[in-house]
């Protein structure tokens, strides 16, 4: 009986393995020289939820289908994805969502209990990047401080003579694709976003979203990390599914599209969800939840360019 177990425990590895190798989005591309660029959007958005307007859009816009890795979107789990260890175990339950003890304890995540498995900031743009068949970028902290060795590929940087430009006018020079990466001087954490255009980009108007009429040009970023969305999404799946997920908490962030610049105040709507204090605005477009990037604490910053 043990050795059957045990037989079936490592069946059920190796599959998730294979899915890990055979699951890489639309993104995917070769990158010899020649070929088409790799769709950073693309890849980028199978990991957001069924009926996010911005995947609508693009649709729209491409003529592309894209079909959402998890109908829910992926939640963020502390070290998920962002290293060799365990990268099974994001596809281990597949379709289904895969539940983990924490092993390592940061913030709203406590040893020993049980949540869903999901990506990290890192583990999201590198699992991009492994998506349109691209090596794994480097290390948060190697982007920041290793500016000599990462020239061609730092667009800009917080060192002095290297600053981006006004936010507005950031698109005339960004790709999409494009990491911004951020530290947080109060925390001394380091966080990765990735730049997809903006909302003029995707068919915003002063018409449709009044409220955002202001921000139209400003940089839309897609990242995983923390969100008043998700907490109470995947509540409601634990709630709807509670042979599946009934033992785990639900998780308080995923990956989602937000906007990169303005002030917290200059949003009209606030609120502190899970222990944190968060800005957004809510689009007509499907009342979504776009909420801001909070810059007021970071002093040093990269914009890399695979």
């Amino acid at each position: 009986m043990a050795e059957r177990a045990s037989f079936r425990i490592r069946a059920a590895l190796l599959a998730a393995l294979l899915l890990l190798c055979l699951l890489p989005g639309p993104g995917r591309a070769e990158t010899d020289a020649g070929t088409e660029a790799p769709d950073f959007i693309a890849a980028a958005f199978e990991l957001l939820e069924e009926g996010n307007p911005f995947v609508r859009r693009y649709e729209k816009q491409t003529g592309k289908e894209i079909t959402p890795l998890f109908p829910w979107g992926v939640p963020y789990y502390f070290g998920g994805l962002s290293g060799g260890k365990g990268n099974g175990w994001f596809y281990l339950a597949y379709p289904d969502y895969f539940i983990k003890t924490c092993e390592q304890g940061s913030g709203y995540f406590r040893v020993g209990k049980l949540y869903f498995y999901g990506l990290d900031c890192v583990g999201f743009t590198r699992h991009v990047y492994k998506a349109c068949g691209l090596k794994s970028h480097p290390s948060l902290g190697d982007i920041m401080t290793k500016w000599w060795d990462l020239r061609d590929h730092i667009v800009y940087s917080s060192r002095q003579g290297n600053e981006a430009p006004p936010f507005d006018r950031l698109k005339d020079t960004l790709q999409t694709g494009d990491l911004f990466v951020i530290k947080h001087e109060n925390t001394r954490s380091r966080h990765v976003m990735m730049y997809i255009g903006t909302l003029r980009s995707f068919g915003y108007t002063e018409e449709e979203e009044p409220e955002l009429a202001s921000w139209l040009d400003w940089p839309l970023v897609i990242h995983c990390g923390l969100s008043p969305l998700y907490g109470e999404r995947f509540q409601k799946l634990i709630d709807e599914y509670p042979d599946k997920y009934g033992y785990a908490t639900t998780t308080d962030g995923g990956v989602a599209v937000s906007l990169l610049g303005p002030a917290p105040e200059d949003a009209p709507e606030h609120g502190h969800v899970q222990n944190t204090d968060y800005a957004w605005f809510t689009m007509n477009d499907g009342g979504y939840q776009l909420t801001l990037i909070n810059l007021t604490d970071v002093k040093y910053y990269a914009w890399y360019r695979p």
